[in-house]
């Protein structure tokens, strides 16, 4: 009987954990995703600082989730993530908006993946 006790804790205790990840992976995507539109806006105004100040939040909210979860989750995704936006910094800080669209759009694929990936277990 003991044993079926034991199995039934871990069961519970790797759904926990299973809705724990996803649970931060969609608040994680629901930030980023507001970083994401607040720099697209912002370079639609030609207001390179206030995007560049977005991109660099979302690059920073990326690292925290790669550093904090990385016992838990996949971290290839937010680093690549991470790079897409340090890449749209960096297309910013050369007057190339285009190209910083281009990067921003990639990274908000990365986000609807992420997302759809989270909900997927729910």
């Amino acid at each position: 009987m003991k044993r079926i006790y034991a199995c039934l804790v871990i069961t519970a205790l790797l759904l926990a954990v299973a809705f724990y990840s996803s649970f931060r992976v969609q608040v994680f995507a629901a930030q980023i995703s507001e970083d994401l539109d607040c720099a697209a806006e912002a370079i639609r105004d030609d207001n390179y600082t206030a995007a560049r100040r977005s991109l660099s939040a979302g690059s920073e909210l990326c690292d925290r989730m790669r550093e904090g979860m990385n016992h838990l989750l996949r971290t290839d995704d937010f680093t690549e993530l991470e790079a897409c936006l340090r890449a749209a910094d960096g297309y910013l800080e050369q007057n190339a908006p285009e190209e910083a669209f281009g990067e921003l759009r990639r990274a908000q694929v990365q986000v609807e993946t992420l997302d759809w990936l989270a909900r997927r277990l729910l």
